[in-house]
């Protein structure tokens, strides 16, 4: 789990050098934040809240089909 704003407003410069502005908002704005992300040296395990590191195995035993807000309460993350 990657704490992400769920809504963000991105400046940049698009193919052509012309200044662009992006409004993004739920998945898009993960991406967004994700890629920008690496853009500047970060990987999501750099930012991860490090209790909800799994292996697949345990994921698929405990969390995979339990809503997010589930885990969340599991993990103690009330974000």
């Amino acid at each position: 789990m990657v704490p992400r704003s769920s809504q963000v407003i991105v400046e940049c410069l698009d193919d052509r050098g012309e200044q662009q502005t992006i409004q993004a908002s739920g998945w898009y704005a993960r991406i967004l934040q994700h890629e920008i992300g690496h853009l500047m040296g970060e990987l999501y395990i750099d930012r991860m809240i490090s209790r909800s590191f799994s292996t697949v195995e345990s994921f698929n035993r405990n969390w995979k089909v339990k809503p997010i807000a589930e885990v969340q309460r599991s993990l103690d993350l009330k974000r």
